[in-house]
Parts: C-alpha cells; sequence; structure tokens
C-alpha cells in the first residue's frame, strides 16, 4: 500500500479550467470566422445588387441597401453600420467593385463578454452586363 493519496481530484480542479479556456478560445475563433464570413456575403451581394442598377447612383445606393440587409440577417451589429465603398467603370463590360468594412464588439462576435472590437474588412468585384449594364 501506498502513502500517497489519491490525486484524482486535485488533478481535476487543475485541469479543467484550462481545458474550459481552451474550449472556449476554440468557439471565439469559430465564431469570429463565421461573423468573417458574413461580411465576405456581403460583400459579394453587395456587388451583384450594384451591377444589376443601370446607373452608378442606383447601383450604389441598391448596394448599400443590401450589404445592410444582409448583415442584420446575420445578427452581425457593426459598431457605425458598414462602411461600403463602391468604384469600379460603370459601362458594359467594366468592373464594379464593393468594400464592406465592419467594426464589430467581441463580445456580440463571440457571445463571451471579450472586451474589444475587431474590423471585419471584405471586397467583392462583378463585371456589369455587356447588353444592358452601365451609364448611358
Amino acid at each position: 500500500m501506498s502513502d500517497r493519496g489519491d490525486a484524482g481530484p486535485l488533478e481535476l480542479v487543475i485541469l479543467l479550467p484550462a481545458v474550459l479556456a481552451l474550449f472556449g478560445l476554440v468557439v471565439a475563433f469559430g465564431r469570429t470566422t463565421t461573423a468573417d464570413n458574413h461580411v465576405e456575403y456581403a460583400a459579394r451581394v453587395g456587388a451583384r445588387a450594384a451591377v444589376s442598377a443601370q446607373t452608378s447612383g442606383g447601383g450604389s445606393a441598391l448596394a448599400r441597401d443590401v450589404v445592410v440587409d444582409s448583415l442584420l440577417r446575420a445578427g452581425l451589429s457593426c459598431a457605425s453600420g458598414p462602411a461600403v465603398s463602391i468604384g469600379g467603370s460603370w459601362v458594359p463590360g467594366g468592373q464594379v467593385t464593393v468594400t464592406v468594412s465592419c467594426t464589430a464588439s467581441l463580445a456580440d462576435v463571440t457571445k463571451f463578454g471579450l472586451p474589444g472590437s475587431r474590423t471585419l474588412t471584405a471586397s467583392a468585384t462583378e463585371v456589369i452586363d455587356r447588353t444592358r449594364g452601365g451609364e448611358p
């Protein structure tokens, strides 16, 4: 028989918080990646919406509306609203690029109440249809 006692409960008390913290970091990283994907998707649908309009003004307005709606549906809230910039050549066959930038609170993104924020940025480019798109 050994004079040493069972160290099982002590090991559990020491290791359990470390394992839970590691699990929490993995989940937080996954949620941040998902938020990044939501911003990329918003940029893609914004670019598609922009090229569907006939004018740069109409395309810009439509892209902004679609980006905001996409991020709201995804449940991603930006600190001061998403920054949407639209640029390119508004001629048939030209390209339009939509860039979306969203500064999101890490507490909102990870759902763990982490302090700080992260700026998520994505761009997407679409080609304006040669037969019907572009400014007159």
